[in-house]
């Protein structure tokens, strides 16, 4: 419903909090136990979850990241995914349920393959690059890949 800039968030990317008259997650979770046990739907109170604000810290470099996806392109699938698993973790270390758990682990899975094939793609560049220097037919350098 609403984002918001929080001086106070300093070590997270995000966080997901509930507005003045919100439920906590925990009063949610007991909410939809309560509606269960009393024959009701799992649907959960209606609107509980509508109040929440998503809090961001734009000096994250995650949250930098995500500024960069979408100046380049936020309508690409790969940002969407992006601003959703931030969400979605922020969603998850405040204390809520992820609602589609197979829909956030393809996305964490996703994101696990691109930075896989990411780093390969360095390995095998810094090894190429140092074969083609290497044009006095001596023996290959060993190259060292250092992680950031």
């Amino acid at each position: 419903q609403k984002v918001s800039l929080p001086p106070l968030l300093t070590n997270s990317p995000a966080a997901l909090v509930q507005g003045a008259y919100g439920m906590s997650p925990t009063m949610q979770k007991y909410m939809k136990a309560q509606s269960v046990a009393a024959g009701g739907n799992d649907g959960g109170v209606p609107g509980s979850m509508n109040q929440a604000v998503l809090e961001i810290n734009p000096n994250h470099p995650i949250v930098q990241d995500l500024d960069r996806m979408v100046k380049a392109n936020k309508e690409s699938e790969e940002t969407q995914n992006f601003a959703v698993l931030l969400y979605d973790v922020a969603g998850m270390t405040s204390g809520y349920e992820v609602g589609d758990t197979k829909d956030f682990a393809t996305r964490v899975m996703n994101l696990m393959s691109v930075k896989a094939r990411d780093d390969n793609a360095t390995v095998k560049d810094a090894v190429i690059e140092e074969s083609a220097d290497d044009e006095d037919d001596e023996p290959a350098k060993e190259v060292e890949v250092v992680q950031d």
